[in-house]
């Protein structure tokens, strides 16, 4: 490894952050900077802040003409296993196969792969190294397993080895993008020293010396034996940092004592609209409710929109031991059982969710709106109290948009005369006449922003049903309902809204939201793949992909390639505007807008709830209307807007608001990192808890006559010279399906007949995927005869009747595309948990 250099003393390195797995990045040109192999990477791990030095064509090409020497070194095996496979075929399956098995014979060989056009692996345009860590990641603990025999790469540093004095442990982490590190024995519990292969544990990342080929870890927590749901839970959640320890004393401490009631000063500084018809449309069970909607039509034919979200800065003060705390979790963690909240109960659950029928303090954004078009005409920003008079779910308002009545479940208020009573059958039709306006316009909005060129990707997103003990009794994909797009849409309007606003009062100092374009290599590649099976997406665009994917008529074929474009795309990210000097930089791709942030949601996002004390400064210094020439900060002012100031409780300077409320623009920068960081962990941490959910719900199903596992269709999205990889929308699952496996070893294949599948030889050409079986009989017409009167049975409980073969002994070629249909097995495996995925021969789905 090579030592760090100064950068003070090297002009021109760029300052990047690296994303995970260290493969590529957006360096803001265009292009990907490629790091290629753990020398380039130089002791950077997922989340640093490092320094690039791009490599000159000379050295780039050295560095990659290596790499894949390496590369090829691991492929010679294979490659030696096909061309045995292939000499000991016989001259019988030779003539059954006929000219298949020759065009497959030729293309079997070492250089099958120059031979595909599917899988030539393009060059990257950019090359890099690292040569620099600017900060650590925050989070370098780990999660893995110990053991008392060195890695058999580190078994080659003689020289290190010998230099260790003490006994020591070797860690292996569960993410195999971070290398394997030592540890003192002594610093490990005895228990710990010598356990079982599935005792795990947590370690944090220590110094990495140049003249060390890994680095030091030090101890952190035993988690125990992998497999019961509790344990494996844990290990995501340590192995992704999500804070789950109470809340301290100090922070404990910052909170109002309860009772609790909004003071007569807070109300009279405020915009009163407790007397408005707003109401909260939420999952069935949210608990943490930080935004509500109101509607109400104006005489001039026009409406008059509201969104509020819970003032959680009025709690949340800076520099106080809760906003630290609130800043070092940064965002609430939802896993399928539990969430695990950024702030204390009292404020996520009680004194900010805007629970019906109590009092509430809020940031209100207001516009008029005219109803034909969907036109924003004036946009009101303020401080306001508010009341909801009701708490929806998304099936109580899908109900009203279907032309039912508002569930008498759903227990309504409203406020009349200072007092709150059980709202009237008048408060209950204006609640279901809001929700209609609201889909009529939203529906408008947004047919409006994909004319104008926004993106939206689906994925599939599972649900879980739990019993009483916490396990997983049913599963099915989360369905978007037009009741979920209402609210979006008008989410998105205010998050607009406020990034204008906050942007055109501090231009340099305001968090904001970008979506970087996708990586264009990796884009390109796709499309190309695509127009290989005749589906053309232009890639010019956010608005030329979405326009290309409308004219994809299969709603089936259409979320798989969803799904596919969802692969070269960037993920958004919070910033700094003063970090950013070009504002072409700021904006969101996917949206297709200048400007955006996070607004929406404080109770469980810190930097919503640094945008609020930006706009609370803003407010403070000019009220509740700002002129700029952004569409949605227009010059006119409604006079159907209230009619209070409602600047709040701060009225001075804007650098004195400034400076009380905003944090520097290096405090920024860094608050924007560390949200990001803890935004993609909980993303991840959310992920591998509803594998886990899934592993156990497969596993408790009741197997299917003599097929271990579920059976499912899945959708070909990928073929590679050595596989084809898949999509299971049914069980949201992605994998991949390697042809050596499957020729090594006929248990890789799952009959659902009684004939033996074995996999002698496979070719990929143009983007076609060929496969060569050999299938035999079972021994006896009994044995046949048992397995046909069996049924497979899907997740959908469809039952669907085998399929025959015949003749005692026969070989079969058939050729898979992209997005032919397969049929795959699912096997859950609960210690450690995952899926074997297994291809179903012959398959159902065609």
């Amino acid at each position: 490894m090579d030592a760090y250099v100064s950068l003070d003393e090297t002009p021109g390195v760029k300052v990047l952050r690296k994303f995970p797995q260290l493969n590529d990045c957006d360096v803001g040109s265009g292009n990907d900077i490629y790091i290629c192999g753990d020398n380039c990477r130089n002791r950077a791990v997922s989340g640093d802040i490092v320094a690039i030095s791009i490599l000159s064509e000379k050295a780039a090409a050295y560095v990659y003409k290596c790499n894949r020497l390496r590369e090829d070194k691991r492929k010679d095996r294979v490659t030696k296993q096909r061309k045995d496979r292939l000499a000991r075929m016989s001259s019988e399956v030779r003539a059954a196969t006929s000219s298949g098995v020759d065009s497959v014979s030729e293309s079997s060989g070492a250089d099958a792969s120059e031979q595909s056009n599917v899988t030539t692996r393009s060059i990257p345009k950019v090359f890099g190294v690292v040569v620099a860590v600017i900060s650590h990641n925050t989070d370098r603990v780990f999660a893995g397993v110990l053991s008392s025999s060195p890695p058999p790469s580190i078994s080659k540093h003689r020289l290190f080895l010998e230099s260790l004095k003490k006994p020591v442990l070797w860690f292996k982490p569960l993410d195999a993008s971070i290398p394997f590190m030592y540890v003192l024995a002594d610093d490990v519990p005895a228990s710990l020293r010598d356990g079982p292969r599935h005792h795990y544990c947590t370690m944090r990342m220590g110094a990495w010396l140049t003249t060390e080929p890994i680095p030091k870890a030090s101890f952190v927590k035993d988690l125990g034996m992998r497999g019961s749901i509790e344990v494996e839970t844990q290990l995501i959640l340590e192995e992704n940092g999500v804070c789950v320890v109470p809340f301290t004393p100090d922070v404990l401490r910052c909170l109002p004592k309860s009772p609790w009631h909004i003071p007569p000063i807070d109300i009279r500084s405020r915009t009163d609209l407790r007397s408005e018809c707003i109401f909260t449309v939420d999952p069935s069970t949210a608990r943490d409710l930080d935004d509500a909607v109101s509607c109400r039509a104006l005489p001039n034919g026009n409406f008059l929109v509201g969104v509020h979200i819970a003032d959680v800065s009025y709690f949340v003060r800076p520099k106080t031991s809760l906003d630290r705390e609130a800043r070092k979790r940064a965002t609430t963690t939802y896993m399928v059982q539990r969430a695990y909240p950024m702030l204390p109960s009292m404020l996520c659950e009680d004194l900010c969710s805007l629970n019906p029928g109590v009092d509430r303090l809020a940031f209100s954004v207001m516009w008029e709106i005219e109803p034909q078009s969907a036109t924003v005409l004036s946009t009101w920003f303020g401080r306001t109290v508010i009341n909801s008079a009701c708490k929806l779910s998304y099936d109580d308002a899908q109900a009203v948009i279907d032309g039912e009545r508002l569930s008498r479940a759903a227990a309504c208020f409203e406020y009349l005369h200072g007092q709150l009573v059980s709202a009237s059958s008048g408060r209950r039709h204006e609640i279901e006449s809001s929700i209609r306006t609201f889909y009529g316009l939203s529906k408008a909005m947004r047919k409006r922003r994909f004319d104008e060129g926004a993106l939206s990707l689906s994925s599939v997103k599972l649900s879980f049903e739990l019993d009483d003990s916490g396990a997983p009794v049913d599963c099915w994909p989360y369905a978007i309902k037009d009741s979920n797009r209402l609210i979006e849409e008008f989410m998105l309007l205010a998050n607009m809204s406020v990034a204008a606003r906050i942007e055109a009062s501090f231009p340099d100092a305001s968090l904001l939201r970008r979506h970087s374009p996708p990586l264009q290599r990796r884009l390109d590649e796709l499309c190309q793949q695509l127009a290989q099976t005749g589906i053309k997406i232009n890639p010019g665009s956010a608005g030329d992909i979405s326009k290309s994917l409308e004219e994809i008529t299969d709603p089936d074929l259409r979320f798989t390639v969803e799904e596919m474009l969802t692969s070269p795309m960037q993920r958004a990210a919070y910033f700094s505007t003063h970090a950013i000097k070009d504002k072409s930089g700021y904006s969101h791709y996917a949206l297709n807008v200048p400007l955006y942030t996070h607004f929406t949601s404080p109770i469980r996002r810190y930097a919503d709830v640094i945008v609020h004390r930006t706009l609370e400064a803003s407010l403070a210094v000019h009220g509740n209307h700002v002129i700029s020439d952004h569409p949605l900060l227009p010059r006119y002012y409604s006079s159907y807007f209230p009619k209070t100031s409602a600047k709040g409780s701060l009225t001075t300077s804007l650098s004195k608001a400034r400076a009380l409320l905003i944090p520097n623009s290096k405090a920024i920068s860094a608050i924007a990192h560390h949200c990001n960081l803890r935004k993609d962990a909980a993303k991840k941490a959310q992920e591998a808890c509803a594998k886990l959910f899934l592993v156990n719900y497969l596993a408790s199903m009741e197997p299917r006559v003599d097929i271990p596992g579920v059976i499912t269709s899945a959708v070909v999205i990928k073929i590679g010279q050595n596989g084809l990889s898949f999509t299971a929308p049914s069980f949201g699952v992605d994998g991949t399906i390697y042809m050596d496996r499957m020729a090594d070893n006929e248990n890789c294949v799952v009959s659902t007949n009684s004939c033996k599948w074995k996999l002698h030889l496979w070719s990929v050409e143009s983007a076609i995927l060929t496969l060569v079986w050999k299938t035999t009989l079972p021994n006896s017409v009994d044995d046949l005869a048992e397995s046909l009167s069996a049924l497979v049975i899907d997740n959908t409980g469809h039952s669907i009747k085998r399929l025959d073969c015949h003749g005692t002994a026969e070989t079969t070629v058939e050729s898979l595309h992209i997005f032919d249909k397969i049929t795959v097995c699912l096997l859950p495996e609960t210690n450690p948990p995952g899926l074997n995925i297994k291809l179903v021969m012959p398959s159902l789905a065609r």
